[in-house]
């Protein structure tokens, strides 16, 4: 077997792509030298090369990595250092002579992580004994493009590689150490000092005495960073030690330390999303949900704000379940499945218990933003039951809400002008309860009565507002989701046909619907020989070929297709037979053509790759309409917008606060 130096381009390049984890692993190696103290200097926040007229163009920058470690002789590098692949947990030992800490590095291929990033690579290392002169120095330079040079000798076989030697080797160094200069970069962004500080930190889950890492800013601003703890803000009562929650598989516990619980605040970005699992006080993996399935309590929030740090030495040690780039662990092993198993019962029982926390937290933001406690005491000063009313009308509104939606102005604008709709339905129903129960004086509490007798309109108005917000929400997040299947949009079409026809409503509904889509569903199987379904909603087993609903005293056929998805020439056929059917069944039936004359056909999809003679038929043919799903998306929010300002004008708005909250 032969291994073609290529294979650098693979194990580099490709698996480590990102500044943060090459930094990862340099300072994994200064962490196995024993080193104390690890410097790194770099550009926060800038390009380390751009594009100019269509080339990278690099920008002169330096990314240098320095401690105090043990260093290496020139022995050394040529043994293990240009030893890719050298194993020095099975070779050497399996902890560091000096500290005696848990060799992070197994793989021996981090060495090649910088060549994700840039094509050259300058070590200066000083090692060994110390001489009369001091430490001896071994300085050479790795050249990307030379490494994959291959050269051959006489007998076809590849020459190795002899890297450059630099100016200082061959002398001499008062301490050890290593430093690592790399140099002409690929197009890569070196994050902010903020995002390095959460990133470093998130890779590394240690704290120890004997042990620093330094970040600092090389474009003059003079900025250092001191790696630390990630610091996550936790939810109050939602933390969950793991310390006396073994992994069981089968009947062999293996130990775990360290928490999970819901972070206080929405993500900065990924790196502190989920849980992030350690070994060696290294990442290994990070999961949002341990691919726990749907449907428990709490869920919602889980996915959202999940948060936590988990340590299982035994996924780096005997056996090594740790994936080659170290971004993830080998899922499908024994291990690796029990660990999942575990996690989905915990996250379970850590959203159960953490409902109440999640709702007070978007609670106390939602009052906070909207002012309606305050906004209330202006409006009804001496009506504390108008006012209660409506703070548990808008509790029950926001209590599924994520906090992005609470922190937006218009989202908080909008619950508050629907919580003043609905809520003072339940001062209506008490005093109607006060009106049963009285005998004498009865004339004041009638006149009360009548004082707030529009609350009933308002009521039945906020309970169609509430569930337009829901729709159109599921409707957003239904078009935003890959995943998404028909079968989704055409229940959500069918029970809030509004969504396609603005003026819709309940009482335009006729009853006489539901026996037409039976009648024609047998006029169809009777004519064609084939069984059709025409609505979603009583049919859980088959998948409905279409939509029928009724609007303006028309059969509406709604063909709808995935989000993203492209109408090809057979599926408009397809439809437009359907609509043909449709036509012929309204002509035979003479019951039906009286509550029904016509009929039409609405396609929904995203696009159209379509022939210009079915093009043609869409732009001519009054009764064919084509919409996207964002059409829809947009004139549904619009329609909402437009009905809450109507409500908003029969009720009143609560007033709006200063600055000075007067």
């Amino acid at each position: 077997m032969r291994i073609s130096r290529l294979t650098i381009d693979k194990l580099g390049i490709q698996m480590y792509d990102r500044v943060s984890a090459v930094l990862a692993e340099l300072i994994a190696n200064a962490y196995d030298a024993d080193a104390e103290h690890v410097k790194i200097t770099l550009p926060f926040g800038q390009y380390l090369a751009r594009r100019i007229e269509g080339k990278v163009k690099d920008q002169g920058f330096e990314i240098v990595i320095e401690d105090d470690g043990g260093g290496m002789t020139a022995q050394e590098v040529n043994d293990y250092y240009l030893n890719v692949g050298y194993n020095r947990r099975v070779k050497r030992s399996d902890v560091t002579p000096r500290f005696q800490r848990q060799v992070m590095g197994r793989k021996g291929i981090g060495k090649l992580a910088p060549f994700g990033i840039c094509r050259e690579v300058e070590v200066i290392s000083a090692g060994g004994t110390k001489t009369d002169r001091g430490y001896p120095v071994s300085n050479l330079i790795l050249d990307l493009d030379d490494i994959l040079t291959e050269q051959s000798d006489a007998s076809g076989n590849v020459e190795p590689y002899h890297p450059k030697l630099g100016r200082k080797d061959g002398g001499y160094a008062d301490t050890t150490g290593t430093t690592l200069i790399l140099r002409r970069f690929d197009r890569r962004r070196v994050p902010t000092g903020e995002e390095l500080d959460r990133q470093m930190a998130a890779r590394f889950g240690l704290t120890q005495v004997n042990w620093s890492v330094q970040l600092e800013d090389s474009t003059g601003a003079g900025r250092v960073i001191e790696l630390g703890t990630l610091q996550v803000d936790i939810m109050p009562n939602t933390r969950i030690e793991v310390g006396n929650r073994p992994v069981n598989v089968d009947g062999q516990f293996y130990p775990v330390s360290g928490w999970i619980a819901y972070a206080k605040d929405p993500y900065k970005d990924e790196v502190m999303a989920g849980v992030r699992l350690y070994a060696r006080g290294k990442i290994v993996a990070q999961t949002r949900d341990f691919d726990i399935k749907t449907g428990f309590t709490g869920e919602f929030k889980m996915r959202s704000y999940l948060t936590g740090a988990i340590h299982a030495e035994w996924l780096d040690e005997d056996e090594d379940f740790v994936r080659t780039d170290r971004q993830d662990i080998i899922w499908n092993s024994d291990l690796g499945t029990s660990l999942r198993e575990w996690g989905r019962e915990l996250l379970k029982e850590l959203a159960a218990k953490s409902e109440a926390s999640t709702g007070q937290r978007a609670w106390d933001l939602f009052l906070e933003g909207s002012q309606l406690d305050e906004r209330l005491k202006v409006a009804h000063p001496n009506d504390r039951a108008i006012r209660d009313s409506v703070l548990r009308a808008a509790r029950s509104l926001i209590t599924r809400a994520d906090r992005d939606s609470i922190r937006d102005p218009d989202y908080r604008d909008r619950m508050v002008r629907l919580a003043y709709a609905i809520g003072p339905h339940s001062t209506l129903l008490t005093t109607l309860y006060e009106v049963a129960s009285v005998t004498d004086g009865a004339t004041d509490v009638i006149l009360d009565l009548f004082e707030k007798a529009r609350l009933v309109e308002m009521y039945s108005l906020g309970q169609v507002a509430q569930e337009r917000v829901g729709a159109i929400e599921q409707l957003r997040r239904l078009v935003s989701a890959p995943s998404t299947v028909e079968r989704q949009l055409q229940k959500l079409i069918e029970t809030a046909p509004w969504i396609l026809y603005p003026d819709w409503t309940p009482l335009s509904f006729n009853q006489s619907l539901a026996s037409t889509r039976t009648s024609f569903q047998s006029w169809y199987l009777a004519k064609y020989g084939e069984d059709i379904v025409t609505s979603v909603i009583d049919n859980s087993d088959k998948k409905p070929d279409f939509v029928m609903l009724n609007h303006e005293g028309r059969l509406e056929i709604i063909e709808i297709k995935r989000p993203q998805h492209a109408l090809a020439d057979e599926e408009f056929d397809r439809a437009f037979g359907y609509l043909t059917a449709v036509r012929k069944f309204i002509d035979d039936t003479s019951v039906v053509k009286a509550s029904f004359p016509e009929a039409r056909l609405t396609i929904v999809c995203d696009a159209l790759n379509l022939d210009a003679l079915r093009l043609n038929a869409i732009r001519t043919d009054s009764e064919i309409f084509h919409k996207t799903w964002h059409d829809l998306l947009e004139s549904a929010s619009r329609s909402h917008e437009d009905f809450l300002k109507v409500v908003g004008e029969m009720q009143g708005e609560l007033p709006e606060l200063s600055a000075e909250g007067e």
